[in-house]
């Protein structure tokens, strides 16, 4: 029986999944999600970073999660992500070319870039002008040690480090629906999203419209504090038929810069792939629990939208339960401990 921890260090919340393998099954045998006292994930003083590493001890004690094993994801604030097209190259050749094709599109430093690449579709050898598309992901190497060293720190042995949207991509992979699907990881510091065309991870995007954005609306125009706008959005949410549609009516504006933002990211897509278009809107992270997202996101925009449900793809264990508005909120964690376990 074999065992991994994932763990989604995000800005509000801090959410640990345990998944095992019971024969050729996954299973989540625990979650838990827990509030980040610092509101960051690489905090700038050192009482903060020492809170934020008394807290990951606290969970792993309290919660009784083994300390080894733990796959982390790097928020993708910390990164820049790219995909490109290039003639078609064997691995030694591309190993030797990516540096050149990273200085093109990664705007980090050389002497401080942390480099990894995937290539997502090489053409077959007899099609000597189609493109090969490559994944660029990168860093800051201090950028890393930094975010490593809380871990470490923390007493817990990390075995694997990846981005947000490979987490996401390796649980969208699990799914049978071969869909063209964009995935909207609406978290609370940024809105990253990604498509599936094809099964292929097809594009990448970031927008910083997200839900600390929407808090601050509902605390400007409602004369509230930064707790209660935080609790009055989750509870509220865009739904005009609670509060007397106060709080729908504060958040409106911003979340429709939100919507923009998404139908800037369909239209490119279908730009870029010759008129396929995307037929399918998954939204995860904490702040797709927002009251009334799917029905708002539907009426503006022509195409199935959902919740993205993780549990569907690494089921819970029997006896466990999550609340229904947290299960999107869990994907990045249960996507990174079900690869250590794959």
């Amino acid at each position: 029986m074999k065992t991994a921890i994932g763990v989604d260090l995000g800005t509000y919340a801090i959410k640990c999944v345990e998944v095992q393998r019971v024969g050729s099954n996954l299973q989540v045998v625990k979650a838990v999600s827990v509030p980040n006292p610092v509101g960051t994930v690489i905090p700038a003083q050192q009482k903060d970073r020492d809170t934020l590493i008394s807290t990951l001890k606290q969970i792993f004690k309290e919660y009784k999660f083994p300390p080894q094993n733990i796959r982390i994801g790097l928020p993708e604030s910390l990164v820049s992500t790219k995909i490109i097209s290039i003639p078609s190259l064997s691995d030694a050749e591309l190993a030797s070319a990516i540096g050149w094709q990273a200085e093109q599109y990664i705007p980090i430093p050389a002497e401080d870039l942390q480099l990894e690449y995937q290539v997502l579709y090489r053409p077959p050898k007899q099609h000597v002008s189609e493109l090969m598309r490559v994944l660029l992901l990168g860093t800051s190497k201090k950028t890393v040690a930094a975010f490593s060293s809380i871990y470490a720190d923390a007493q817990l042995e990390v075995v694997s480090m990846e981005t947000q949207m490979l987490a996401l991509y390796r649980l969208m992979s699990m799914d049978t629906a071969n869909t063209t699907t964009l995935v909207v990881l609406f978290g609370a510091s940024s809105m990253d999203m990604l498509t599936v065309h094809n099964k292929e991870l097809a594009f990448v995007y970031s927008s910083p419209n997200a839900g600390t954005v929407l808090s601050r609306a509902v605390e400007r125009t409602l004369g509230l504090d930064a707790s209660q706008s935080e609790s009055y959005k989750r509870t509220y949410g865009l739904d005009p038929a609670q509060l007397e549609g106060k709080v729908a009516q504060a958040l409106a504006p911003v979340f429709q810069a939100s919507l923009v933002e998404i139908q800037k990211a369909m239209q490119y897509f279908a730009g870029s792939h010759q008129g396929s278009v995307i037929k399918r809107i998954m939204f995860a992270g904490g702040s797709a629990s927002l009251s009334n997202l799917i029905p708002t996101v539907a009426q503006a925009i022509p195409a199935e939208v959902t919740l993205l449900n993780p549990f569907a793809y690494v089921p819970l264990a029997q006896g466990m339960n999550i609340a229904e508005l947290d299960i999107p909120s869990y994907s990045i964690a249960v996507s990174l401990a079900a690869g250590g376990v794959s």
